[in-house]
């Protein structure tokens, strides 16, 4: 089929599709509460465009100096859309159903139909996919960047051409922009390409060498310029604790078994032919392993963090599957659509469980209990106090407690009068023993607040009261 005849049979494809993966973005898209980090998100736009007053060592002065272009999205998008909890997701719901169409449409041309069309569904039924781009958040944004910086190297690999790596250079200065960390970009697309033209027998122009370097010179006196300053002793006291062996399985975890495993196929159905395509995609998946090994050993490590370069994991799972469904169309049709709805559903069970609880705690429920059941006198202490104070009005004072000394503070908080609600969130570990064990001993549970999940994950807040010995709520908190 020429690509006259194909083009209309692409757009078509592409819209499809598009609105297929809107579908699942926007569903429930406004019923989440916001999570910490998306109301963080919000303050740390305010404070980029001079609204609100921040620390200059704070990490909501910094970070949105550090990755301008994400929260100059958010920016406009809260001008136009609002700052609820619908309205603030919304850009972020639409870059990422952009994104599936976008990959549809340059695999098309790339790999050919059954991989692009496999690989895009992957994409818009991948679960942490669909959570990144309901979130207030600046991830989804830094995935569109990357996947088009790298779908645009696939191009640059068969061809080497001039414009195409000044293409590829713009949407890697656009991803760190979004995303500090996508630096490593440079040398994940470079090395494809040079692995594109090594398969083949070519050299590599010079020309094209000389747009990577010179984009390494000037991510470099950014970084040394600008950069650095903003991240000297950034998340210094994170305590997320992740090793290697430990970011290598939650990577494969975020992933889901069944692509991770249709991946390790792919890897070994294009590695088999040597060609441009081939290697390059290879390069980008060991690319995003590379960083899964490398980033918890040069920053304070979260698995989102590679979340954007998992597009040459999803390329290989589509690949085989797109190869397998070629094996069986030939033989029956029916067979071979069979496979291809297995095979990118595999995500299902948690795809339908983050449709529960969008993937994070209701705090919104929480303190809308706790309001409805506040006395004078009373106080409140907790986790995340800043969300919970958010969706409460007049409950104060609100005291943070500290995931280390928390049992410190509650027996502090307990020795004044009044009594103390506490709102504790956790996953499925639950809350730590002596945390436990104090709240167990010296408090009501009052509620539980969370949706039961299909996949084992949990998100709960848990409600507790404190009322000290003696206490009267029908005296005002006076002790009798």
């Amino acid at each position: 089929m020429s690509v006259v005849t194909r083009f209309p049979s692409q757009l078509a494809l592409t819209f499809l599709l598009i609105v297929f993966a809107g579908a699942l973005r926007f569903y429930k898209l406004g019923d989440w509460p916001f999570a910490g980090d998306e109301r963080a998100t919000l303050r740390e736009e305010q404070s980029l465009f001079g609204e609100e007053d921040a620390p200059h060592k704070s990490q909501a002065y910094r970070l949105p100096r550090l990755i301008p272009l994400s929260y100059s999205i958010h920016r406009i998008n809260n001008s136009i859309f609002g700052r609820d909890e619908f309205g603030s997701r919304v850009t972020m719901a639409f870059l990422g159903s952009l994104s599936v169409g976008l990959v549809f449409l340059m695999l098309d041309m790339l790999k050919g139909r059954p991989a692009a069309m496999a690989t895009a569904l992957l994409v818009a039924l991948w679960p942490e996919h669909v959570f990144q781009s309901q979130q207030t958040r600046f991830y989804i944004a830094a995935a569109f960047f990357t996947y088009l910086c790298i779908l645009i190297g696939a191009f640059a690999a068969s061809r080497r051409s001039t414009l195409l790596s000044i293409a590829v250079s713009c949407s890697i200065i656009a991803a760190v922009l979004c995303h500090t960390v996508m630096g490593a970009l440079v040398m994940i697309v470079f090395v494809g390409i040079l692995a594109g033209a090594y398969a083949e027998g070519q050299p590599m122009p010079r020309n094209v060498i000389a747009v990577f370097v010179a984009t390494v010179v000037l991510l470099g006196v950014f970084f040394g310029v600008y950069l650095k300053p903003l991240l000297t002793g950034w998340n210094a006291s994170g305590a997320w604790g992740y090793d290697v062996s430990h970011s290598v399985l939650a990577s494969v975890n975020m992933l889901g078994w069944p692509i991770a495993s249709l991946s390790a196929l792919g890897f070994l159905i294009l590695l088999h032919e040597r060609q441009s395509q081939n290697w390059y995609w290879i390069t980008c998946a060991l690319g995003w392993l590379g960083a899964t090994v490398v980033f918890p050993s040069l920053v304070t490590y979260h698995p989102a963090y590679v979340f954007p370069l998992s597009i040459g994991v999803l390329v290989l799972a589509g690949c085989a599957i797109g190869t397998v469904f070629e094996g069986l169309h030939s033989r029956s049709v029916w067979l071979g659509a069979a496979w291809v709805g297995v095979a990118c559903l595999g995500n299902l069970p948690s795809l339908v469980s983050h449709y529960k609880d969008g993937s994070r705690i209701d705090m919104r429920t929480a303190a809308q209990y706790v309001e409805k059941n506040w006395k004078a006198g009373d106080r409140v202490a907790g986790f995340s106090i800043g969300l919970f104070r958010h969706y409460s009005e007049g409950c104060e004072p609100a005291i943070p407690l500290s995931e280390t000394n928390a049992v410190v503070t509650l027996e502090d908080l307990a020795d004044a009068h009044g009594r103390l609600w506490i709102v504790l969130r956790s996953n499925r570990p639950g809350l730590n023993e002596d945390l436990f064990r104090w709240v167990g001993t010296h408090c009501s549970h009052e509620r539980k607040v969370r949706r039961i999940r299909f996949d084992y994950a949990e998100y709960a807040v848990d409600i507790f009261l404190y009322t000290p010995p003696q206490f009267d709520p029908s005296l005002g908190g006076m002790q009798r």
